[in-house]
């Protein structure tokens, strides 16, 4: 592109457009923008995922999930915006995004980041601390 502060811009654009589902939808990072799903499979009793009552074929989270992406990309394609359908992702249980794991127990560090740091082994004198 050539522009200087060219990716401050673009980030910005993206944050406008999808300013009224940001935190609690997604929380876009430049071009990656990752959609939350809900914080639970909705478990039944017997701690099956509960289904909807007018499709039983359809579990509740995932609904709820392709809800959330349905408003981001609607609001995307709205202001003109497109999608690589290569890069993209739906209903992953683990992805990573900007180096952490997001997974349904959180974000969690790469583990290549902390490999060296799991390996380390216990220090045996003040130097090696």
């Amino acid at each position: 592109m050539g522009w200087s502060n060219s990716v401050p811009i673009f980030h910005e654009d993206v944050v406008h457009i999808l300013q009224p589902e940001i935190p609690h939808v997604t929380d876009p990072y430049i071009d990656d923008v990752g959609v939350k799903g809900p914080k639970t499979i909705y478990p039944t009793v017997d701690g099956t995922p509960e289904v909807l009552p007018e499709n039983p074929g359809i579990r509740r989270f995932v609904f709820k999930h392709f809800e959330n992406v349905n408003r981001v990309v609607q609001q995307m394609k709205y202001c003109g915006g497109t999608f690589s359908g290569a890069k993209s992702f739906l209903c992953v249980k683990e992805f990573t995004i900007v180096r952490h794991r997001c997974t349904p127990q959180g974000r969690l560090p790469d583990e290549d980041r902390v490999a060296k740091i799991v390996a380390w082994g216990p220090c045996s004198s003040l130097t090696e601390v």
